[in-house]
């Protein structure tokens, strides 16, 4: 066998595995203990610190000719990315208003990674549990069973799902077959001055363009202007555009 598969210039087999099991342990849980530190720990350190100029310096190292041991790849991570955070996992961060992170989130992404498990298709558990996912939040929102859905990356994936359902079902033709150059009355879509930017972003991506998306004036409260809204449904009717979409806002998108 051996000479048949010299032979045939077979070579040994290829793998993405460490060399050494016992080591990926001990680093993993040294991660695993380095991160516990730094959510419980978080409270004692500032916000924000300013990097110095050999950390900022580190990413603008050339591109490496040759492979790391895992342990210094740590490391390095560990002295630059993980020390020097934007801040906003901090009880005293308060500008903006993105998230913040949560340790057992992050056990659960590790596992998700773990598994690898592609929710494109296939008979498997974790495809089973998305469907799940998406079954409870309908539920909660009152949404009827027949309806679907699906978990997005966040809020600006979520908003261009949404706004291209909108099209697709005012389009008045299959916009997936004949494109949005064949849809004859074009389409007009509504929200406040305050929406957040994404919303531009997916006229953009659907082919529609910016002036598709008409920004309507807000009140002294920064609500929309439900007359000025109204008005505006009118005139595009009148001038041939069809109206397909209001966005609506909770808060606006610098205060909320």
């Amino acid at each position: 066998m051996d000479a048949v598969q010299e032979n045939l210039g077979l070579l040994a087999e290829e793998t993405l595995d460490p060399l050494d099991w016992a080591d990926v342990q001990a680093l993993s849980h040294r991660v695993i203990d380095d991160a516990v530190d730094y959510l419980r720990d978080v409270r004692d350190r500032p916000v924000w610190r300013e990097m110095p100029a050999d950390v900022r310096g580190a990413f603008s190292a050339p591109l490496p000719r040759s492979p790391a041991p895992l342990d210094a790849v740590y490391s390095e991570v560990s002295r630059t990315v993980m020390s020097y955070p934007m801040g906003n996992i901090h009880p005293r961060f308060w500008s903006w208003y993105m998230g913040s992170s949560n340790f057992t989130g992050a056990l659960g992404d590790f596992l998700a990674a773990i598994q690898g498990s592609n929710l494109g298709g296939g008979n498997h558990a974790a495809g089973l549990m998305d469907s799940q996912v998406v079954n409870w939040c309908k539920e909660m929102l009152g949404f009827p069973a027949s309806a679907g859905g699906t978990l997005v990356s966040g809020g600006s994936m979520a908003n261009i799902i949404g706004l291209t359902v909108a099209r697709n079902v005012k389009a008045g033709i299959d916009v997936r077959e004949h494109g949005v150059a064949a849809i004859e009355e074009p389409l007009r879509f509504y929200g406040s001055e305050q929406i957040h930017s994404c919303h531009r972003k997916a006229m953009e991506a659907l082919g529609l363009g910016n002036r598709a998306l008409r920004r309507i004036p807000t009140d002294a409260g920064l609500r929309i202007d439900i007359a000025a809204l109204r008005a505006a449904i009118t005139d595009d009717r009148a001038a041939g555009f069809k109206p397909a979409c209001v966005i609506g806002t909770a808060g606006t998108g610098n205060t909320r």
